[in-house]
């Protein structure tokens, strides 16, 4: 492997290390990017005059990488719609009206979800005043919203918020991955806190419209609801009607990528086309440049019709690169095109990089291009097959191994019969996909549609049997996996460092491997030497209810609401334990007693390390009389006290109210604080209270 003929590559690794420096948000970066893109662009100039000496090429090369990486920046910074003019900020007290324009909507448990770009806001005066920027507006869900498209024109009574921080450690950043989407706001709307202005006829809702239509013609011939989830997912990208139970199974035995149209899909949609095309035989000399621009609208008309989703945009942009290089008749470079279509959608939107599937796609890609043949060519197998899914399974085997780190590093499982569950949702993809197609085409032919409808159940039920009976087999799925980003990148390092051992057939790049190797056992075993000593208490943000949490060593004890849904729990905590890889060992109600190796608790009060802490839920909890000593007043469920009484019975240095309290009781409670001159916590606003000692 020759880096010199990877120029798309090259130019590619400083642009995408300019926009990841952006990440870290100083603002003086930007002027200091701007002059020196001036005087790079200059020097460049200035290098490619004619008689420059060729000998000193790489001042032109290293000139070139510097201004790209700084090209980077820019590119990033000014791609932030904060600091477009016209954005709000700082927000309008209270409510205002607000005039924006629906890009995209979705229907949520019990709202409507609407992502909004907005055109103007009125100032307290009435002036309507230009604005620019997104926002996430909720909507009740009625006959008159469901009515809405996108294009539609609202105007909205609300009142803007920031999209909120996680309130428990280590819980998913949904503030953070919205910021990537250049959302930074959003309002809840009363039902009379709306009104149409203008529909727009827009090529969107026809799409909508369409895929919609698709959708209903699945609904008459799938009748079962796990398999029209699946092949809505699969063939349309709509993710809606998939059950928990259902994307737990994909998830756990690693096919989840599979309902989500991405490069699998696109590359069958190619096939498919290039393969009917093909079957044209014409010798027009213009039918080779008509060929492909047919072949591209049948990609893009796929991708717009699956919900233009960002995984299948990157897939549509990729397989248009390669089938524009295959009509040029040039013997293009895999690697080349893929750093042409990175480096085109970075451009449009930088903040892609930080997209996981963005991330894992490519990855993949890279790794099914590069060690997919060197795993193949190991074993040869004569039966035809035999031979046929060996091929699939080394390119799972690809796949995994170059998305490992970073699947480990965002979702902290590692399910162990991904190559099994391969080598049959693989090709049962392309029948699925072939057999949706082939039934929106003959839906109204009576007997036709019919046969095309039942083949697709078929096809469908058989996966879902398939990957539900691979869940069932004992140890499929090892979850609790917590790495940080450092290590991410020593196994991606030890990982090029073997690529480039291989190329190179030089030892020094495989002791290269062996020591970044090294370097996560050394981090390894440094953090197992703190978690063994670890001892923590955590009181966790959840709505109506209340959850605290013990962390001794590599044991974790739950005390808890006797109404805690695990799935709640899960979603607030699971995180934060495997963070500290604690078993969770015991789990008991709030209101009855335990007892550890260095704690216990009775009838809400808790002695744990330095601190003695007093649940208060009614009170019939209240000490009796003064005397009581207490570092922490937790107080639960609106609990009818106030804060002098409690403190003047216990004495407490903090009061800390949790999440099952009403927003109004916490206000009361943190201004009672106030007065008395003793420190507050309010979960709801300031997220969990975590201590370690």
């Amino acid at each position: 492997m020759n880096w010199r003929e990877y120029p798309m590559a090259r130019l590619l690794l400083p642009f995408v290390v300019g926009v990841g420096m952006e990440a870290l948000g100083q603002e003086w970066l930007q002027w200091v990017t701007l002059i020196a893109l001036i005087v790079l662009l200059s020097l460049l100039a200035y290098w490619q005059r004619p008689g420059r000496r060729f000998s000193r090429r790489w001042w032109f090369g290293s000139v070139l990488y510097l201004w790209l990486f700084f090209f980077g920046i820019l590119l990033a910074h000014f791609h932030d719609e904060r600091r477009h003019p016209g954005y709000p900020a700082p927000l309008p007290e209270g409510e205002s009206l607000l005039l924006g324009r629906v890009s995209a909507l979705e229907p949520t448990a019990s709202k409507l979800r609407l992502a909004v770009g907005l055109r103007a806001v009125a100032e307290p005066s009435g002036i309507l005043q230009e604005a620019s920027g997104q926002f996430l507006a909720y909507l009740d869900i009625t006959a008159r919203s469901r009515e809405l498209q996108p294009g539609d024109m609202l105007l909205l009574s609300a009142k803007l918020q920031p999209i909120p921080k996680p309130l428990n450690p280590k819980a998913f950043d949904y503030r953070r991955y919205l910021h990537y989407q250049n959302i930074h706001y959003q309002a809840f709307v009363g039902e009379g806190g709306w009104r149409l202005l203008e529909h727009r006829p827009s090529l969107a809702n026809r799409v909508r419209k369409w895929r919609m239509g698709c959708i209903g013609v699945m609904r008459r011939h799938l009748r079962t609801e796990n398999e029209f989830a699946v092949a809505a997912a699969l063939i349309l990208g709509y993710k809606a009607e998939l059950s928990d139970e259902t994307r737990n199974a994909y998830a756990h035995t690693g096919a989840m990528h599979v309902l989500a149209v991405s490069g699998l899909h696109v590359g069958i949609i190619q096939l498919i086309v290039s393969f009917l095309l093909g079957l044209l035989r014409l010798r027009w000399r213009y039918w080779p440049p008509l060929r492909t621009l047919l072949l591209l609208g049948c990609i893009w008309a796929f991708a717009l019709l699956t919900g233009a989703s960002p995984s299948v945009l990157r897939a549509a942009t990729l397989f248009s690169f390669l089938s524009v290089g295959q009509a040029m008749r040039r013997r293009t470079s895999i690697y080349n095109t893929l750093a042409a279509s990175a480096f085109l959608l970075l451009c449009i939107d930088p903040y892609l990089l930080f997209n996981v599937g963005f991330q894992l796609s490519y990855l993949a890609v890279l790794g099914i291009v590069y060690f997919q043949p060197l795993f193949y060519r190991r074993w040869y197998i004569e039966n035809r097959v035999g031979d046929y899914l060996w091929k699939l399974l080394c390119v799972s085997l690809a796949a995994q191994l170059s998305t490992l780190p970073l699947s480990l590093y965002y979702f902290h499982q590692f399910p162990l019969y991904f190559w099994l569950s391969g080598l049959v949702v693989v090709p049962a993809a392309a029948l699925i996909l072939s057999s949706g197609l082939a039934l929106f085409a003959l839906h109204l032919a009576p007997v036709a549609g019919v046969l095309a409808g039942k083949f697709l159940y078929g096809i469908t039920w058989m996966v879902n049997a398939v990957i539900f009976l691979i869940q069932q087999i004992p140890g499929g799925l090892i979850e609790g996996f917590w790495i940080g980003a450092e290590v991410v990148l020593l196994l991606y390092l030890a990982l090029l460092s073997t690529v480039v051992a291989i190329e190179s057939r030089s030892f020094r790049w495989v002791t290269g491997a062996l020591g970044c190797l090294l370097g996560v056992a050394v981090l390894h075993a440094g953090r197992e030497i703190q978690v063994h000593h670890q001892r923590a208490l955590a009181v966790y943000h959840l709505p109506r209810t209340t959850a605290l949490m013990l962390f001794e060593g590599k044991e974790a004890h739950l005390l808890a609401s006797e109404n805690l849904p695990e799935k709640q729990l899960d979603y607030a905590a699971l995180n934060y334990r495997w963070y500290r890889k604690a078993a969770l060992s015991t789990r008991q109600p709030l209101s009855g007693q335990a007892q550890g190796k260095e704690w216990w608790y009775r009838e809400g009060a808790l002695q744990y390390g330095p601190y003695r802490l007093l649940a208060v839920a009614d009170r019939d909890m209240l000490p009796a009389s003064e005397g009581l000593a207490v570092d922490i007043a937790l107080l639960r469920n609106g609990v009818d006290v106030e804060l002098e009484e409690l403190w003047q019975k216990t004495g407490f240095r903090l009061a800390l109210i949790d999440g099952s309290n009403p927003p109004w009781r916490a206000r009361k409670w943190i201004e009672q604080a106030r007065e008395l001159g003793v420190d507050c916590h309010y979960t709801g606003a300031e997220g969990a209270w975590v201590q370690e000692w």
